[in-house]
């Protein structure tokens, strides 16, 4: 069983996150993934129904609430106070979510901060609807943006305790679960400083240069939901009685002949 980094509680780690993400850096970096991700959940691919939004910092992540028909917010439960912000309260890894309900499900900077990030996605295949899509932002772990993570976690800082979950570690799992990576973008290729403004205010780069602060990978869940049969079991079980017995009676019988 893997070993994560053990998080602060909410009540400490949930204002270092939104402290961090309104420096100059943060900002930056939500004004770039924003676009990556709306990119991510308008493709004409997906049904445009139900749309999932889990977030550790969801008041940071509003997504066009004419895209899809219904949206939900979900929250944990350190989030009680951003009750305007969620529809729901709840632990990430239980949602309060029907079997293959969700369209979309988007995961914007959860995976790196929840206890469990195997479980929350196993939860999150559970929920999407068969060629539905998760969407799963991050910090990319080799980029100058991680390596100032790792400086931050000598100092003991809240925001920089997070999972470093590499992309590859990532498909790996969703491919486990039956999804399909079709695209993974990033962004914020810049030094993560927030003086002098050159770092933040030049040309970004291409969004397919593997090197950004940040990631959107996109997957699409091509398991095929399971139809019953109509049949009685009684039927079914008339086809083939005794299945572990079929190889060893064909060898009697050719025994018996050859002798």
């Amino acid at each position: 069983m893997a070993k994560w980094r053990t998080q602060h509680s909410p009540e400490v780690l949930l204002p270092a996150l939104r402290r961090w993400f309104q420096t100059e850096v943060g900002r930056t970096v939500l004004a770039e993934e924003r676009g990556l991700i709306a990119g991510a959940i308008t493709d004409t691919s997906t049904a445009k129904y139900n749309l999932l939004n889990l977030s550790v910092i969801p008041e940071r992540c509003p997504l066009d609430a004419k895209v899809y028909q219904r949206q939900f917010c979900l929250g944990g439960i350190g989030h009680y106070g951003l009750s305007q912000v969620l529809d729901v309260v709840c632990d990430f890894e239980e949602l309060p979510v029907a079997n293959e309900s969700q369209d979309v499900v988007l995961l914007h900077h959860l995976l790196e901060f929840v206890g469990d990030p195997h479980r929350v996605l196993r939860e999150v295949e559970r929920v999407i609807v068969p060629h539905g899509k998760v969407v799963i932002c991050g910090i990319n772990p080799y980029s100058a943006l991680a390596l100032r993570g790792y400086l931050g976690r000598f100092k003991h800082s809240a925001m920089w305790q997070n999972h470093s979950l590499s992309l590859h570690r990532i498909s790996d799992w969703l491919s486990l679960l039956g999804f399909d990576v079709n695209l993974v973008e990033y962004a914020f290729h810049r030094l993560p400083l927030n003086s002098p403004s050159f770092f933040l205010s030049h040309k970004p780069a291409p969004k397919s240069l593997p090197m950004g602060g940040v990631f959107v990978l996109s997957a699409t869940k091509y398991r095929a939901p399971m139809t019953p049969t109509l049949e009685k079991p009684a039927s079914r079980a008339k086809i083939l009685r005794h299945p572990a017995m079929v190889g060893a009676t064909r060898n009697i019988k050719a025994r018996a002949d050859y002798e």
